[in-house]
């Protein structure tokens, strides 16, 4: 499907400002990379999801790795499952809350190292458990922000709104053109998007999901000697 590019609404935003002047150029080109990371961070619609499979890998020995320049991910925005590939042992790989981490091990370097079954997020960087005994490939899923427009030709990622982009981006211009800044963009971002926004999304690997009662002990299996998040033997 086609999609739009930076020249359309720029010009469809100018015909709302009706100011063909520099400035509102400017203003304009703005307001609409704005635009974009708004509408980003309110839903990671299917275009900002993506599979990498090309670029990630663990070292040997290294339990932390920064999204961008370790694992090499193209701007990356939510993390939203990792597998770890080795043949018949591939796996995917369990989010635990770094708080748990900490608890549970908080020197995971005393556990030595082998094929990681856990993972958590610190900041900008992801940390694997057990720390890798060696290379291994990461498939990663996750959702990515917009790229900024700056030519003509660049084409928006967003597909089906853009009515929503260019009236967002027209309120933004207009307010940056009349030195106002008390809008409260993501609520007019919301507001725009309408149904859009009402399916909400699901992260698995961080949502926590009540479940009744099991007096059944629960858990991972395998040696709990050796592994913190293990609870039962096999």
């Amino acid at each position: 499907m086609a999609t739009t590019t930076f020249a359309e609404l720029r010009r469809q935003v100018m015909l709302r400002l009706n100011k063909p002047d520099g400035r509102a150029i400017l203003a304009t080109d703005q307001a609409i990379n704005d635009a974009l990371k708004v509408i980003a961070m309110i839903k990671d619609f299917d275009e900002l999801r993506v599979l990498d499979t090309a670029n990630a890998a663990t070292v040997a020995n290294q339990k932390l790795y920064h999204v961008e320049d370790d694992l090499l991910l193209t701007r990356p925005k939510d993390i939203y499952s990792m597998r770890l590939m080795d043949e018949a042992s591939s796996r995917k790989l369990t989010f635990v809350p770094f708080r748990r981490l900490d608890e549970d091990i908080p020197y995971t370097e005393l556990t030595g190292t082998g094929r990681p079954s856990y993972y958590t997020i610190r900041g900008r960087y992801v940390e694997l458990y057990q720390i890798p005994d060696d290379a291994y490939n990461l498939y990663i899923q996750h959702s990515q922000w917009p790229a900024a427009l700056a030519n003509d030709s660049d084409q928006v990622i967003f597909i089906n709104i853009d009515h929503v982009i260019v009236a967002l981006a027209a309120d933004m211009a207009a307010s940056i053109l009349e030195g106002s800044s008390s809008t409260d963009w993501m609520s007019r971002a919301v507001q725009l998007l309408g149904a859009a926004v009402s399916d909400e999304d699901t992260r698995p690997d961080q949502t926590f999901v009540a479940r009744p009662f099991n007096p059944t002990p629960t858990g991972p299996m395998g040696e709990y000697w050796n592994n913190p998040f293990v609870k039962r033997q096999p």
